[in-house]
Order: structure tokens, then sequence, then C-alpha cells
């Protein structure tokens, strides 16, 4: 037995020396330079691109079993450039001999230096890897091996990755596109489970179209479970610095910083801690992702500090100017997220900017169309603050008729593929000066056409009601407004929106109009519809209608030194009601009718809008006879139609007041001395004073 032990202790001796003496003279009388040439023919069968390695193969066999070379060159496809497909400058690749026998893999610190990768697609959309794609897709696939040992599962621990100076670049003929990454680097510590890994990783994006660099930075700890199935990156600290076309002169810095926890059995990915700061802005928040393979479904909050939106703008040479410098300064929010089965919710919603905060939710059930789906509510907002500023610069586009779509291109191309459907509150709004309150709409679009029906609001004691549509199916968009003021105070009414302090009283005002086309003269040329209105108890302040009369007459001798003629400065009325039809631009008016306890006025005429031209006919008429000087009653005015003819262009209309014509043929020949004397006197205050009061009405 003692013998039988001796005789197999010496053969194990014998077979470690040999191993050892293997390992020892195996490199030395091996040398896989002399293979180099089966290796080159057999990648050119397999690729069917030439391959060169330039520098020598280096072999080790013990402890590592691995292979270092460089001048790696993969040649490119034909029909492209000279240059080579790809190329290395240094590769290594080392794993530990005695593990595997234990069915562990052990690598050395993967070291990959000097890589290019030139990928290119030629004008007929064709790339340079087509083939390389093609020839995978006609390998057979590899049978899956069989066995006990095969369930065993296999240890892997790398030492590290260690990858610099990478370039990737992307020439796209086709779309006259090129995109660079340039000075790629990977350097990681220990790979291996349960590790925590260090990384650092870094690239230069470059492109054409826009003409832009991108400088990109990372830094994280990485580590996972021993399965490899749940990988945490915590501290993840990822810097962006751009610098181009669109962008700040300086460039732009952006910073994000997060956890990361991605469970690939349960498919989930969770962003803890998010940060996200940048030019004049930072948010915080966080996302989890479900479904991860097979449909992913996001949920997440983000909440945006607040921002100042016009120093933003100004970064990117796109300074905003507003009526109140102060107006848009202030800008922060609160925002939920969820996604799923392709629709997109921002629910709950809250904007606060400035003074105003807008709550509500945005949901897209679908990405593409757009499809939206929202309900919105703003407490207030005044509208002329964000305004531009007033210039006294002409508008050169005032009065030419562009089309819709000229050189800014057409304004509605994103209406006809828009599908919207919103309902929005203002709690007080301001907007060409007019102030409303319990704004209310909603808003529907589809197929180009877009309705705000119903709409409504509460203003000046009264309330407004109406619809409104825009059709931009067409070549020239179409609009149709009906509306309704009902109860309105239309004194404090103009002077808010029109400055003019010319009308007062209470009333109602319904109008069903219609254009085509938004330029001015198109809206001049195709204004049709209908309009009425009716106030009470008001008056047209600037002139006392009954008091020129009554000047007028005591001029022409006919007395009325003594008559009343109500409030001084002004006409008052009990009943104002006309009503207004349009044809093709022409407005005309049959009814105008205003009564008091001393006069009744009627009018009658036409605006030309496509002219700019007013053809008008004022007729006034004394309810009561006028006294005459030492208290006699003169009543030769009493009943009688005095006309007032307004005629020329709306920017500069004449008012010409026929006292004659309304006189009997008696009264002339006895005012013919005075004739030529007091017409004179009469016109010019006439003009002055009616002329002013009803300026403003008809602009």
């Amino acid at each position: 037995m003692g013998s039988l032990l001796k005789w197999l202790f010496g053969l194990i001796l014998v077979l470690v020396l040999l191993v050892v003496a293997a390992i020892v003279v195996l490199p030395m009388v091996i040398d896989p330079n002399d293979y180099k040439p089966q290796i080159v023919a057999k990648a050119k069968e397999s690729l069917g691109r030439d391959l060169a390695i330039e520098q020598d193969l280096r072999l080790s066999v013990f402890p590592w079993l691995g292979l270092e070379t460089g001048g790696v060159k993969v040649g490119n496809a034909a029909g492209f450039a000279k240059q080579p497909f790809a190329e290395i400058d240094q590769l290594g690749l080392k794993v530990k001999l005695m593990p595997l026998l234990s069915r562990r893999v052990e690598v050395d610190t993967l070291v990959l230096k000097g890589l290019r990768l030139n990928l290119e697609k030629d004008a007929k959309g064709k790339t340079n890897w087509d083939d390389l794609a093609k020839a995978d897709e006609e390998k057979p696939a590899a049978s899956a091996p069989s066995g006990k040992d095969d369930a065993a599962p296999v240890s892997l621990s790398v030492q590290g990755i260690q990858i610099e100076d990478a370039r990737v670049s992307w020439d796209d003929r086709q779309a006259g596109e090129k995109y660079v990454l340039d000075g790629v680097r990977v350097v990681t510590g220990a790979l291996a489970p349960g590790a925590t890994v260090p990384v650092e990783a870094g690239v230069t994006f470059s492109s054409s179209k826009p003409k832009m660099t991108l400088q990109a930075d990372l830094e994280a700890s990485v580590s996972s479970n021993n399965e490899l199935s749940v990988f945490r990156v915590a501290g993840l600290v990822l810097k962006l610095d751009a610098k181009g076309e669109g962008l700040p002169q300086g460039g732009a810095k952006l910073t994000l910083k997060t956890d990361i926890e991605a469970d690939t059995k349960a498919e989930t990915l969770r962003l803890d801690k998010l940060e996200i700061s940048g030019p004049a802005m930072a948010a915080k928040g966080e996302l989890a992702v479900s479904a991860l393979h097979t449909k992913p479904a996001l949920k997440g909050r983000l909440s945006i500090a607040e921002t100042n939106p016009k120093t933003l703008a100004s970064m990117f040479a796109s300074a905003i100017e507003t009526t109140d410098p102060a107006a848009l300064t202030r800008l922060s929010g609160d925002v939920g997220i969820a996604f799923a089965d392709g629709a997109l919710k921002l629910d709950p919603l809250q904007v606060r900017l400035d003074e105003s905060v807008l709550n509500g939710h945005v949901h897209l059930p679908s990405l593409t169309g757009p499809t939206i789906r929202t309900k919105l509510e703003l407490d207030q907002i005044d509208l002329d603050r964000y305004m531009p500023p007033a210039t006294d610069a002409p508008d050169e586009a005032a009065g030419k008729d562009k089309p819709a779509d000229a050189a800014a291109g057409d304004p509605f191309a994103a209406l006809r593929t828009l599908d919207l459907i919103g309902e929005f509150k203002i709690g007080k709004l301001t907007i060409s000066k007019a102030k409303m309150s319990n704004v209310s709409a909603k808003v529907v679009s589809k197929k180009g056409v877009l309705s705000v029906d119903p709409m409504a609001a509460n203003l000046y004691d009264g309330k407004f009601g109406g619809s409104l549509e825009l059709n931009a199916s067409g070549k020239r968009p179409k609009v149709k407004l009906r509306n309704q003021l009902t109860g309105i105070q239309i004194g404090p009414l103009l002077k808010d929106v029109a400055d003019e302090d010319r009308l007062s009283g209470r009333g109602e005002l319904h109008a069903d109009v219609s254009i085509v086309g938004l330029q001015e003269k198109q809206i001049r040329r195709s204004l049709n519809g209908t309009s009425r209105f009716a106030f009470t108890d008001g008056a047209l302040k600037g002139v006392n209608i009954a008091q020129l009369i009554r000047d007028g007459s005591g001029a022409l001798g006919l007395g009325g030194g003594k008559q009343d003629t109500g409030t001084p400065g002004q006409t008052d009325f009990t009943e104002l009601t006309g009503s207004l039809t349009m044809t093709d631009g022409l407005v005309s008016n049959r009814d105008l009718a205003a009564k008091s306890p001393l006069l009744r006025i009627d009018g009658k005429g036409d605006v030309d809008l496509r002219k700019d031209t007013i053809d008008y006919l004022i007729t006034t008429e004394l309810v009561g006879s006028l006294e005459g000087q030492g208290g006699k009653s003169r009543d030769q005015l009493s009943g009688v139609p005095i006309p007032v003819r307004v005629t020329g262009s709306l920017s500069n209309p004449s008012y010409r007041p026929d006292l004659e014509a309304a006189l009997s043929a008696k009264t002339k020949a006895q005012l013919e001395e005075k004739k030529e004397e007091v017409r004179k006197k009469v016109e010019e205050k006439a003009s002055k004073e009616l002329g002013g009061a009803l300026k403003g009405l008809f602009k």
C-alpha cells in the first residue's frame, strides 16, 4: 500500500511539473503572430471586410489567460469612404485561468483605447453596416447546450473597464447632417455582484445642424445584488455644457443629480432625489417606471423653483419686453406626471406666474396628433401687462393684404392637426383694458375648426355670453362670432376700452357677424352679419344738441334763450336703440332712435369699410316749443326736423348741420339778410361740438 501511495504522489508531482512547464514554455514556443494570416482570413470570411492587425499579438497564459494588441482596423463597406469602418489603437483582455475550472470568470481590467468608429449613410439611405447586419441574420441559430452543468450559474467579476479617447462619427449624406461623439471616456472600478463600483465617464458631442457642441461628464457609484437583477446608482451627477446656435453666448450649463434603482425582474426603475439645475432655473422631483420591458408606465412629480422668464429668454438672445416691466419676472410650478399606454397626464398641475395662479390638468391621450384634454382655472390675470410696449413706429404690415401663409409660414398648420377639448375659467380678467370676472369658456378644436362655445363673463354690472368659431381648414380662415351683452354700463366700458367718455347708460348689444381672412383689408371686404343695441337712461357726452339748437335759433332771431336744454355739456336720453346690417363690408343703419324729454333723434346711413367712408344723416326734432325773448312763445322750430349730415372718411369725417332746411319758407324770407353771417357761426359751432362728440362713436 505504501508503494502505491508513493507512486501516486509521484505521478501527481510529475503532472504538476508538466503543467507548470507548459505554462512557462508555451508562450516561448508558440508565437500567436504566426496565426495572424488565419485570423485575418477568417474575419474576412465572416464579415466580408478586410481586417488588419498592425501590432504584434501578445499572449499570456498564467495566471492570466490574456491577449493584447493594437493597430486593429476593420475595412469599410464598398461604395463608402476609404477610411476604415473601425480602428482600435490598443486592446487588452485578460481572464484568470484557474477560476475557470470552477465556472468563475475573473476578468482583469478591460482596456480599449483609441477606438474610431465611422458610421455613414449614403444619399440613397444605405448604411455602411447593412452588410454586417445581413450577414448576422444569415447565420444559423446556435443550438442550446444541454446537461446538468449548463444550468449551474457562472460567477463573473471584472477588475474594471478603461475606455479612453474613443470617437464615434455619423455622416448622414441623405439628410446632410453630421454628428460626432469625441473623447469618449469610461473608467470603472472592480465589477462584481454586490460590489459598489465607482464610475466616471465623459464625452463631447458635436453636430452640424444645428451647429453646436455638448460636453457631458458623469460620476456615480453603481452596485447590484448577487443575482445581477437589481442595480443601484447612487450619487449620480451628470454635467452638461452646451455651446452653439440658439444658445447663450457663453453657453448653457445644466446639472442633473439623482439616485437610480432598477429591478430587471420586477421591471421597475426609480429616480429619487432628482434635481435639475441650469441657467436661471432649478427643479426637483422623483420618477418611477413600471413594466419596463413590456408596457412602460411612468409616474412622478416635478417642482420647478421660481425663475425669471425674461432673464432666461435674454440668455438665449430672445429678449422679451412687456408693457409692465415687472410682468413675466416670476414663474414657478408643481406638476404630477403620469404616462401609460401612450397617454401622458400632467395632473395635478399648478403654475404660478407673477401674481397669478393656474390650477388644473392637461391630458394627452395620444402623443400623435396631438390630442389634448384639459381643464384649467386661473384666479386672475391682467393680460395688458404682458403685451409688448406701445411704439410710435408705423406698422409696415398695416393695410397690406398678405396671404395667411406668408413669409412667417402657415400659422394654422398646427391647428389642422390639433384635437382639443378644454374647459377654462378665469376669476378676474383684464384684456384691452376691459375688466371681466367669472370668465368661462369651452374650447373644442377638430380638423382645423376651433370653436369657443359657450363663453361667458360678468362685466360692468352686466353679463356677456356668446360663441366663436375659427375655421382654418380652407385656404383662408373664416371667423364667426355670436355674442350678447346685457345690463352693461356702457360708459365705464367705453372709458376703459377706448379711453372715450362720450356715452353713458345701461343697455344691451347683440351681434352675429362673420369674416373671411384676418388681414385688415380682408376683414373690411368680408364683414357680414347683423347687430342690434338698446340703451336706456344715458347721455351723449360732449355736446348738448338742445343747447346747440337753442343757440342757433337765437342767432337767427328765433328766440329760445330761456328754453330748458337739460344737463349742460351732454344730450340726455331715456332710450337709444338701433340695428346694423353688414354686407361685404358695407355697414347700414336705418333705425337709429334716441328719445329724451326734450328731443327725438333719428339716424340712418351707411359706413363703407371697403372705401373707408361714411354717409350718415342725423335728424333732431324738438318736442316742445322754445320760449322767445320777453317770455313770448316762439314755436317756429317745435316739431321741425333738423338734419346733421356726417360725410367723408372715417378717420376725418365732416359734420354739417342744416338749420335753414328746417325752417319754413316764410322764416327763410325773414332771415335772408342774416343768412351768410349766421350760417358760418352755426356751422362752426355745430361742427366743433357735435363733431367732437360723434367722432369717437363713428371710428
